[in-house]
């Protein structure tokens, strides 16, 4: 019997009422109102959920080991705690127990594939759905300010929310500062000019470690690495985190938010959003507190946009269009994007432009020549994390260019990001980052060239591939625009660049093709770019 299972105790007598915990729920302010003793918890450790996607091997040990530490705090509430370990899927586990217990409460899932697992029993009259006390908004704060249907745009949404709550208003209702965002002072590259912050190291216990020899050994066929110091399993360890955060690097978030280096892997950002999408950390607390914080207005803003703006933006637009299955095109695309197992298929998704290229060997690790991609993808499979601009502007805008199939990058991105969950990795990457459901929720697709790239990281320095005579990511973006100038000729947002390569040269645009086709050859078998060869396709073009 290990450390954990001799932990939980016997079920006594006298439970009224049985809840289930989901996997995401871990946090005592989303129980139900009930004496302790009274309200039974069940929580569920399945391998069928870790066979849907090739999961991350830290992504899985710090769910499971706050999973069991939340237990366990609960327990020491006085909670009775059943446990269950299986290899079924949720709903039939839940069915099972609920012949035993009766009705059983759940607060309602975030995630869309453990609602449509439990939908059944829901309409059968098994399980009760409760509210999720953890959102800030509701969906009437949506619909009432973005309306019931299609497009959305995040901005009007979020300024809604800071009127309607009164959050960084002046004595006349005007947003403090003058403007709504202040994301135009949040462009800074990294410049070395304030010291670097220490990130923080959690001490493992038994629970942990049980979790961390359990995921070597029964997950050892999925990528990854587990870095056990950076695994804060508590509830004593995840408001250790947030008060690192907030002491540490809230005051420079704002003006280096978007900045990337090789220096540090996570520079000035909380890295909180993995316990806040477990709800270890509760977005109300995060807000309230940082609204206290003696920072910077535009760090303050910038992060404050992020809780009440993004974040709860994302949430209702995954809620509304289930998913984005508004359109029911199914895409072939390799299960688990590709990662050698017997993964679960993909789901119907929208790709609006019609990409279809296989995700290359490159995302997994094999390295590509250019330096920016491999550093964001090495950092993700040695922690299972980068932060928004690497995953926007370096992973999801090179996996555009590249024309890669949408579900198979979202997928990636799923299995491999520590904080992913199906209501918050669709939107930003088959919304924003691969534009793949169109205007939905984003004006146009966010893809650069090289000069973004250049100005907002220090890769290019040290790239074996030269950021003027052979990098091949201008040309990328060009032939990008160029097939699929039909989608943008009428996107007002995408005037300027079209405008541009109306005026390029049948050779240009022939170059560009070259280097594209070069490029999608060698990263499909894994292989790095030759800087020979892409310099002289380049200079085909100047010649």
């Amino acid at each position: 019997m290990s450390v954990f299972t001799s932990s939980i105790l016997d079920t006594p007598d006298g439970v009224e009422r049985w809840h289930f915990v989901a996997y995401d729920q871990l946090n005592q302010e989303l129980l139900p109102d009930a004496e302790p003793k009274s309200l039974g918890l069940i929580f569920i450790e399945t391998s069928w959920k870790a066979k849907q996607l090739p999961y991350h091997k830290q992504k899985l040990a710090l769910q499971l080991s706050n999973q069991r530490h939340f237990a366990l705090e609960m327990q020491r509430l006085g909670h009775p705690i059943r446990y269950l370990f299986s290899e079924k899927e949720y709903s039939s586990i839940l069915e099972e127990i609920g012949e035993e217990y009766g009705l059983i409460t759940v607060t309602k899932p975030a995630e869309l594939t453990l609602r449509k697992s439990i939908s059944h029993l829901v309409n059968d009259g098994k399980i009760r759905i409760l509210e999720h006390k953890g959102w800030l908004t509701t969906s009437e704060d949506f619909t009432s300010s973005v309306g019931d249907s299609p497009p959305w745009r995040m901005d009007k949404f979020y300024r809604h929310i800071r009127k309607s709550r009164e959050i960084m208003l002046d004595e006349n209702g005007k947003p403090i500062g003058g403007s709504w965002s202040l994301d135009d002072q949040n462009r800074l590259p990294w410049d070395g000019a304030v010291e670097l912050p220490e990130k923080p190291s959690f001490e493992i216990d038994e629970i942990t470690e049980e979790v961390i020899q359990m995921v070597e050994d029964k997950y050892s066929h999925h990528p990854g690495k587990i870095i056990p110091d950076n695994l804060p399993a508590s509830i004593e360890d995840a408001n250790q985190l947030w008060d690192w955060a907030k002491s540490s690097v809230m005051h420079w978030f704002g003006p280096y938010e978007d900045a990337m280096t090789q220096e540090h892997k996570t520079l000035f950002h909380t890295t909180i959003s993995s316990h806040l999408n477990l709800n270890r950390l509760m977005p109300i607390t995060l807000l309230n507190d940082t609204l206290k914080l003696e920072i910077p207005l535009n760090s303050k803003e910038g992060f404050v946009r992020q809780i009440i703006g993004w974040r709860e933006f994302v949430h209702h637009v995954h809620e509304l269009t289930d998913g984005f299955e508004m359109e029911k095109e199914i895409i072939p695309a390799r299960a688990g994007a590709g990662w050698d197992g017997d993964w679960n298929k993909p789901r119907n998704t929208p790709n609006l432009l019609e990409n279809d290229f296989p995700l290359p060997p490159t995302y997994w690790g094999e390295k590509s020549g250019m330096l920016c991609l491999d550093t964001a993808v090495s950092d993700v499979v040695e922690t299972g994390y980068t932060h928004h601009i690497p995953r926007l502007m370096v992973l999801a805008n090179i996996g555009n260019l590249l024309g890669i199939n949408p579900r198979e990058l979202t997928d990636w991105f799923w299995a491999m990001f520590t904080d992913a969950y199906d209501w918050v990795v669709e939107p930003n990457v088959l919304a924003m980052g691969t534009y793949a459901v169109g205007d939905v929720m984003t004006t146009k697709p966010y893809v650069s060239g090289t000069p973004y790239i250049k100005k907002m990281g220090d890769y290019c320095g040290d790239c074996s591939l030269h950021f003027k005579k052979s990098c091949p990511i201008s040309d990328m973006y060009w032939n990008f625009l160029e097939e699929n100038q039909d989608h943008f000729s009428n996107n007002h947002r995408m005037a300027m660049p079209m405008r541009t390569l109306a005026k390029r040269t049948h050779q240009a645009k022939d170059t560009a093709k070259e280097v594209t086709q070069y490029v999608r050859g060698q990263m499909s078998r894994g292989l790095e770019l030759d800087p020979t060869i892409l310099e002289g396709l380049k200079s085909s073009f100047k010649n």
